[in-house]
């Protein structure tokens, strides 16, 4: 009996002990799926905030892009009713050199013709300059410090080896300067 009573006391025994390792290693167990799954948590948490930021970027660079498209969109407008306009003023321009015969007027009246084309010309010359001196006033206001225009730097601008004095030829004999070539006269 004694010997029954020490088998099931160690069979007792037994059982707690192993209950107690079959208990730690299933804690163990868990407690490590426990700790993975909220550093799971913690790596979905970053990423979540991260694509946040990202679809947050994304719609700012759409918006952006909208509006750049709204901007280019009414500036074609603008351009294609400007186009149209000088399309327009082209065309009436043309009727009115296809309506008259120039040829035939000049002929017949070669003082009122020339009077008429200086003017025009006189006009269109100043609306040259009036057009350069706007561009030449945005490129020096564009111009970084210290960069002097050639009008100001020397650059470009005649000096005695461009002057318009005469040459000797290989001949000994003097080359004409630019104030020796007849010029056409209109009559």
């Amino acid at each position: 009996m004694l010997y029954i009573r020490l088998v099931l006391m160690f069979a007792v025994i037994g059982i707690i002990g192993g209950g107690y390792m079959y208990h730690q290693t299933t804690v163990a167990k868990y407690q490590a799926s426990v700790a993975q799954l909220e550093a799971n948590n913690r790596t979905l948490k970053e990423n979540q905030v991260q694509m946040e930021i990202a679809v947050k970027t994304a719609q700012e660079s759409l918006a952006a892009a909208e509006a750049n498209a709204k901007k280019s969109e009414a500036a074609m407008s603008a351009l294609t009713a400007k186009n149209n306009e000088l399309a327009k003023e082209k065309a009436n321009y043309m009727k009115i050199f296809k309506d008259h015969n120039m040829t035939r007027l000049a002929r017949a009246k070669p003082g009122m013709m020339e009077t008429r084309i200086n003017k025009g010309t006189e006009k269109v010359f100043r609306e040259l300059e009036n057009d350069t001196k706007e561009l030449m006033d945005s490129d020096d206001a564009d111009a970084p410090a210290g960069v002097l225009d050639n009008a100001t730097s020397g650059v470009g601008v005649g000096g005695p080896s461009t002057s318009n004095t005469g040459t000797t030829d290989s001949n000994g004999g003097e080359e004409g300067t630019a104030a020796d070539i007849p010029t056409a006269t209109a009559g």
